[in-house]
C-alpha cells in the first residue's frame, strides 16, 4: 500500500500533542510544590478533608450482621396419644402362718396355812420358856420353808404386845431346806452362830427352830448346817449340833 502524505502528517502530529500534555502536567506539579502550604491551609479552612472522609463513610456503611433467619417449624397435625392402660397389680395371697402364741407363765397358786411359831417368854423369875403363836402363812409349794422364814422375820406388833421375844440372832438367813427321810437339813448363814446371851441364848434359838420345824408331821428331827457345812458345836460356848436334834435333845 503506498504511503500517502496524510499518513505522514498524522505520524508527525501525534508526538507534538503528547509533549503538550506532559509539559502541562509538569507545570501544574511545579506550581503545586511552590504553593503546597497555601493549598493545605485553604483545604483545612474549608473542611475539605472532613467532607471527603464523611463521603467515604456514607458510601461504605457497616451494615448489621445478619444471621440466618429463624425458621419457625410449620405446625404439623395434632397427635393425640392415648394413655397407656395400667393394669392393677394383683397381689397373690401369701400364706402367713400365725406365730404360736406362747402361754403366759401362770403365777403360782398361793395357799394359806395356819402355822404354829415358837417364841420366847421370860417369866418374873428370869426363866426362859417357849410360847407358841398361831399365824397364817402364805406359801406356794413349800409350807415348811415359808414357816421357818416367818419365824426368822420376828414378831408382829400384836405379838410384841404379849411381851414375847425372839432369841434368834439378827441378820440370820435361811439358805436352803432339804428333806431326807424324816430328817430336815436347815442351812443357815454365819450369823446363826453368834448370840449375845451366850449358851442360854444358843439353846433358846435352837429350841425355837426345832419346835417350829417338828410341828410338821413329816419332820422327825432337824440337822443344823452353817454355810452348807455340818458343825460340831454352835458358838464358842459349845452347844452340840453334830447330829440331828429332836425336842428331847433339850
Amino acid at each position: 500500500m503506498p504511503i500517502t502524505r496524510m499518513m505522514i502528517k498524522k505520524k508527525r502530529g501525534f508526538p507534538l500533542g503528547c509533549l503538550f500534555w506532559v509539559a502541562l502536567l509538569l507545570l501544574v506539579f511545579v506550581v503545586f510544590l511552590f504553593n503546597r502550604k497555601t493549598i493545605e491551609q485553604v483545604l483545612k479552612s474549608t473542611n475539605f478533608f472532613n467532607l471527603v472522609s464523611r463521603g467515604k463513610e456514607e458510601k461504605e456503611p457497616g451494615g448489621p450482621e445478619t444471621g440466618p433467619e429463624d425458621v419457625k417449624p410449620e405446625p404439623g397435625p395434632a397427635v393425640t396419644t392415648q394413655p397407656e392402660k395400667v393394669e392393677p397389680e394383683v397381689k397373690r395371697p401369701v400364706n402367713v402362718q400365725p406365730e404360736p402364741v406362747k402361754p403366759e407363765p401362770q403365777a403360782p397358786s398361793l395357799n394359806v396355812r395356819n402355822a404354829k411359831l415358837f417364841f420366847i417368854d421370860v417369866n418374873q423369875d428370869g426363866q426362859i420358856n417357849l410360847k407358841s403363836v398361831i399365824r397364817p402363812v402364805t406359801y406356794s409349794d413349800s409350807p415348811l420353808t415359808e414357816t421357818l422364814r416367818a419365824l426368822l422375820k420376828g414378831l408382829l406388833p400384836s405379838e410384841l404386845n404379849m411381851e414375847l421375844l425372839t432369841l434368834i440372832p439378827e441378820h440370820t438367813e435361811l439358805r436352803s431346806v432339804r428333806m431326807s427321810g424324816g430328817t430336815v437339813y436347815l442351812d443357815f448363814n454365819e450369823s446363826f452362830q453368834f448370840n449375845s446371851l451366850g449358851r442360854e441364848g444358843h439353846i433358846a434359838q435352837l429350841k425355837q427352830v426345832v419346835y417350829t420345824a417338828t410341828e410338821f408331821p413329816s419332820v422327825k428331827n432337824v440337822q443344823i448346817l452353817i454355810d452348807g457345812e455340818e458343825r460340831e458345836f454352835l458358838g464358842p460356848e459349845g452347844v452340840f449340833i453334830g447330829k440331828p436334834l429332836t425336842r428331847e435333845s433339850f
